[in-house]
């Protein structure tokens, strides 16, 4: 279990706030799936399906499930239920057949050591936020950027297929400040400059840049995904949003994972030893310390030394590697280098709260 050691203070759990550059998803060990009954037997049968929902989210790829050392171990999905719930099926949904869902909880400790044992990366829970221009064209609707509060098949679709991926995803309020901000035009035209720009209400990480056309036969849809100095572009068709956007949000969440996901391992491959400025209050020892400890890389936090000027020298332990640890901050922007002394010799890190 990670631990951190303060002396003389004590430690509580860090949830990031509404500003912060990540989003700590607390879902991904948890899947739902409909179910005819509330008996046992169906519980077991259908845990495997579960499971195979949480193994897709936890490493942001979809093709875990072919793992050779992964696949045999699927049958005792059952085995790593924590907790269960059931709730009624919305009477819009295929109610008759399958009148519950099932929520089914799994213990996130075996479920990674599986993951670790199949040397599989873990995508882990602090994940980068991504905000969507869109642009919706299709038949009988005027070219307009979808809002937060928007009430159509595109925004539900994309939304409800992020849900399931564990992808933090939100679109623009809309509001007066975006609307001065963003324009059509700079969605079609992808005009990222001014884009980037107006996502920095939102604290984003990354943005999706998005034109769905169309008609009644069928949607075109373009899209591009902007993350740092990362780009990646995808063209999708379809009857419609439902056969577009669970390809879009795989891809998307692929893309991502591929760049933060950590393979870790069971043992601490390196002792990492930095100083941290920017500490002003008892709760930001609290949020530091959590912060750290839910990184993926990270196996243990200690406070190693309090400075007099309220710096700090935090020793991190690692199951992955330093790289590996430096991506997972680059997400978060909650730690980012800062300029270090004549007198440092070890890597300094500015605290952001």
């Amino acid at each position: 279990m990670r631990t951190a050691r303060i002396v003389g203070l004590g430690i509580v759990l860090f949830f990031f706030m509404a500003k912060a550059w990540s989003i700590k998803v607390d879902s991904l060990y948890t899947a739902t799936v409909p179910v005819t009954t509330q008996q046992e037997s169906e519980r077991k049968q259908v845990a495997q399906q579960a499971l195979e929902q949480v193994l897709i989210k936890v490493t942001g790829d979809a093709q875990v499930l072919n793992n050779p050392k992964l696949k045999p171990r699927l049958s005792s999905a059952a085995t790593l239920v924590q907790e269960f719930s059931y709730t009624a099926q919305p009477q819009s949904n295929n109610a008759t057949t399958t009148p519950y869902l099932l929520a089914l909880q799994f213990d996130p400790v075996s479920v990674n050591q599986w993951l670790t044992d199949a040397n599989v990366p873990i995508w882990g829970k602090n994940r980068p936020l991504v905000l969507a221009w869109v642009v919706d064209e299709t038949a009988g609707h005027s070219a307009e950027i979808l809002s937060s509060d928007a009430s159509n098949d595109i925004k539900t679709r994309l939304q409800q297929n992020a849900d399931q991926r564990g992808l933090p995803f939100m679109l623009p309020v809309m509001d007066m400040t975006d609307l001065n901000q963003a324009s059509v035009k700079d969605v079609t035209d992808i005009a990222i400059p001014k884009l980037l720009d107006a996502t920095k209400r939102y604290a984003g990480d990354a943005i999706l840049i998005g034109h769905v056309t169309g008609d009644s036969n069928g949607l075109v849809s373009q899209w591009k995904l902007v993350l740092g100095d990362n780009k990646w572009d995808w063209s999708l068709t379809g009857k419609s949003m439902a056969d577009i956007a669970p390809t879009l949000i795989s891809n998307i969440t692929q893309a991502l994972a591929t760049r933060f996901a950590v393979v870790a391992t069971n043992a601490v491959q390196k002792d990492l030893i930095i100083k941290v400025t920017g500490i002003t209050h008892y709760r930001d020892f609290n949020q530091l310390t959590g912060y750290l400890n839910h990184l993926t890389p990270v196996a243990n936090v200690e406070i190693t030394k309090i400075l007099a000027d309220n710096d700090v020298i935090v020793k991190v332990s690692l199951r992955g590697t330093q790289d590996s640890f430096n991506q997972a901050l680059s997400i978060g922007k909650k730690l980012t280098p800062a300029p270090a002394n004549a007198t440092d010799t070890m890597v300094v890190y500015q605290w952001n709260p």
